[in-house]
């Protein structure tokens, strides 16, 4: 039986292009239901309302920002059910 190579993918560190090994069992799921245990809905607002205005030199980055800030936003029910938190909160 021949051993199959992990799957990878290019990256860009330090100027350098790397391959990245792609862990075998990584699941979105996995994180959200992490955050959905050990975060209140209240906590979850506050991470977006910091995450929302970061902004940095790299694209790339600003995309997997806003992307990871969406994702929470539906994790606590929406952009509505997230104003209300943000307002409970002073945030």
């Amino acid at each position: 039986m021949k051993k199959q190579r992990p799957k990878t993918y290019e990256a860009e560190v330090a100027g350098r292009k790397v391959r990245v090994t792609v862990p075998d069992d990584t699941r979105e799921d996995d994180l959200f239901d992490a955050i959905r245990e050990n975060l209140s809905p209240q906590a979850v607002a506050a991470v977006v309302a910091y995450l929302q205005p970061a902004a940095t030199n790299n694209d790339a980055v600003n995309r997997q920002l806003r992307w990871f800030a969406d994702r929470l936003t539906e994790l606590v029910g929406g952009p509505e059910q997230l104003a209300r938190l943000g307002d409970e909160l002073g945030l």
